[in-house]
C-alpha cells in the first residue's frame, strides 16, 4: 500500500473526507493526516474502509496465534496438527480476547491512523481489540451469503462527525474464500443518508432500520435475501457491484496476513462469510472503537478501564 506524504494541498483535501463526505460534507478535520496518505483518507471516505499492511509486528501476531492455538487444545482438545480434531467453537475465544499479549497491537503506527482518523487526543486505548474469532474450515461451495448483513454502531452517534472506528486485526492469515469478514464497500454513505429521512419510530427499532436498508434498491434486496438472487453472486456482488444514488456499492472480501490490519467506518454494513480454506481464520474485531464524544452519546464512562 502507499505510503509516505503528499503536499500541503492533496493531504488538506483528503482530511475534508474524514469528516466530511463520510458525513455532512461540511466538517473538515482541523489537523493534516500523518500516518494515512490521501489516498488513503480517500479510500475511507469513498468505501469506508482502508487496509494498513504489517500495522503490528508479524512475529507477534504469530505468537498471539499460537497462545490461540493453546486454548482451543486446553478447551475443547483442538489441535493444530490433527486435522481430525478441528470443528467450529462455540462462541469466541475467551482467555485471547483478554490476554494482555494484546497490548503488543496498539503500535505507533495504530496509534497514528487512529489519531488521522478519529484526531489526537480525541480516543483512548481500548480495553481489548475486541472478539477474538476463529472460524474453521467447512467443505462445500463458497457462495456470498444473503443473511446477517448489519451495522454495529448506530448512524446517529457519527452525523456531526465520525465517533468511532471499527477495527479488524489480523492474526492468522486468511486467505480468500477462507472466512475472511465481508464488507459493503460505500454503504456507510447510503446509511447516513437513510438516517436523516427516518421517523423516530423507525430510528428505535434495529430491526426495521436494518430492513429499510435491504429494501431501499433491488440490488440490495437480491444480496440480503429480500428478492431473487442473480445466478452468479460473486459475479454480480463482488466482480460488477453497482451504483446507488451516485454511491458504488461492491462486497469486497477483508483478507490478510499477520499484523495487518483493516480500519472501517463504524456503520459500514459487514456480513460473516463462510471458510473454504486449508486453515481456521484468527481475526479479532473490535465492534466500536468509540472517540471519547462517541462514547458521551451512547452514555458510556469516558474511558474504558
Amino acid at each position: 500500500m502507499p505510503r509516505g506524504r503528499s503536499n500541503a494541498s492533496a493531504a488538506a483535501g483528503a482530511s475534508d473526507l474524514l469528516r466530511g463526505a463520510v458525513i455532512l460534507e461540511t466538517d473538515p478535520l482541523s489537523s493534516q493526516p500523518s500516518t494515512l496518505t490521501p489516498a488513503d483518507v480517500q479510500r475511507f471516505g469513498d468505501d469506508g474502509y482502508v487496509v494498513v499492511r504489517q500495522a503490528f509486528s508479524r512475529d507477534d501476531a504469530l505468537a498471539m496465534e499460537d497462545r490461540w492455538w493453546s486454548e482451543l487444545e486446553a478447551s475443547y482438545g483442538i489441535r493444530r496438527d490433527d486435522r481430525a480434531t478441528w470443528r467450529q467453537i462455540p462462541g469466541d475465544l475467551k482467555r485471547a480476547k483478554h490476554d494482555a499479549i494484546q497490548s503488543r497491537i496498539l503500535t505507533a503506527r495504530v496509534q497514528g491512523v487512529i489519531d488521522d482518523l478519529l484526531g489526537a487526543g480525541a480516543w483512548a486505548p481500548p480495553r481489548d481489540w475486541g472478539r477474538a474469532i476463529v472460524t474453521f474450515p467447512e467443505p462445500g461451495a463458497w457462495d456470498v451469503p444473503t443473511g446477517l448483513w448489519h451495522w454495529d454502531s448506530p448512524c446517529a452517534v457519527h452525523m456531526d462527525a465520525l465517533n468511532g472506528l471499527l477495527v479488524v486485526s489480523f492474526i492468522g492469515r486468511v486467505a480468500p474464500r477462507s472466512g475472511g469478514t465481508l464488507v459493503l464497500a460505500g454503504s456507510h454513505r447510503l446509511l447516513m443518508r437513510q438516517e436523516r429521512t427516518l421517523t423516530p419510530a423507525q430510528r428505535g427499532d434495529a430491526a426495521v432500520r436494518r430492513d429499510c436498508f435491504h429494501r431501499s434498491h433491488p440490488w440490495l434486496k437480491a444480496l440480503t435475501g429480500k428478492a431473487s438472487s442473480p445466478a452468479d453472486r460473486i459475479a454480480a456482488f463482488m466482480e460488477t457491484g453497482t451504483d446507488v444514488e451516485g454511491v458504488p456499492l461492491r462486497v469486497v472480501e477483508l483478507t490478510g496476513e499477520p499484523g495487518d490490519m483493516v480500519f472501517c467506518h463504524p456503520t459500514i454494513v459487514h456480513c460473516v462469510s463462510p471458510n473454504r480454506g486449508e486453515r481456521p481464520r484468527f481475526m479479532r474485531i473490535r465492534q466500536q472503537l468509540l472517540a471519547r464524544t462517541g462514547r458521551r452519546l451512547l452514555g458510556q464512562p469516558r474511558d474504558p478501564r
